[in-house]
């Protein structure tokens, strides 16, 4: 993604975290301010616009919630991104199901890579809620393909994906090779379909906001050995890393798809 001056806050006071995500952040393109406590940050946030705000949650977690909240009540700016930090232990609040900006969650100790494929999600989602409607093309993945509709398969798939862009046009590609579909906008979702509906296939996305697709996958696995059913769960991902992957296989994945992919590809681990 080519990157335009952006402007970003950072709001932490653990200095080293700092340091990190700010040399990250301008190694990325972005210009960064920091402040050390929600308070200031409110301040700064009336004084100038911001397109993404990186937040500690607080060790209650609540704390992140009603920063943002408090900027969308008190100033202008309602076109922004957030990445919410969690401190280990501290548990995601339960009012982002239904917070209607875009935003990710990352937990501290953070990965590079993984910081920095949130940080593209955040950034490309607010381009499209932004864009004008046009035809919906699925992010990093090749729709090219020489594959045929197919006659209706056995079993059922099950989409976990957030982006509503990649729902549509992989719910396509699903369809066109035979299977029906559900699908679920988040992690925690997609253990509740689980619960009820035994899958043949899981599309899973392993980067999502709240319980991403690592922890839907092992809370499914332990739902599977209760019921003895055991459903394949591919990742969709893109990183590669060998420690991406090592952690896809540790939740209990059974397959990966890295972007980009097509169509043809997707084939080949549903039939």
């Amino acid at each position: 993604m080519v990157k335009e001056k952006k402007n970003v806050l950072l709001v932490e006071s653990q200095r080293k975290v700092v340091e990190e995500i700010k040399n990250e952040l301008i190694a990325q393109g972005y210009n960064v301010s920091v402040s050390g406590s929600v308070e200031k940050a409110l301040f700064r946030a009336k004084a100038f616009h911001f397109d993404l705000f990186v937040v500690n949650a607080g060790d209650d977690g609540k704390e992140g919630y009603n920063f943002l909240s408090n900027i969308k009540k008190e100033t202008s700016n309602q076109q922004f991104s957030v990445l919410f930090l969690l401190n280990p232990k501290v548990k995601v609040d339960v009012r982002l199901r239904k917070y209607n900006q875009p935003f990710d969650i990352v937990h501290l100790p953070f990965d590079d890579t993984e910081f920095k494929i949130r940080i593209d999600r955040l950034m490309n989602s607010l381009q499209v809620e932004n864009a004008p409607v046009q035809e919906p093309i699925l992010e990093n993945v090749k729709v090219t393909s020489t594959a045929k509709t197919e006659s209706k398969v056995n079993g059922r798939v099950l989409l976990v994906e957030d982006n509503p862009l990649n729902q549509k046009v992989l719910g396509m590609f699903i369809t066109k090779l035979g299977f029906e579909h559900d699908v679920a906008s988040n992690g925690q979702a997609s253990v509740d379909l689980c619960t009820s509906t035994e899958y043949a296939f899981i599309l899973m996305d392993v980067y999502m906001p709240g319980m991403d697709g690592t922890e839907a996958t092992e809370k499914i696995r332990e739902l599977e050995n209760k019921t003895g059913h055991r459903a394949k769960i591919i990742a969709i991902t893109a990183n590669e890393s060998e420690e991406s992957v090592k952690r896809c296989y540790d939740s209990g994945m059974d397959d990966y798809l890295v972007k980009p992919f097509t169509l043809d590809i997707l084939k080949e681990k549903l039939v």
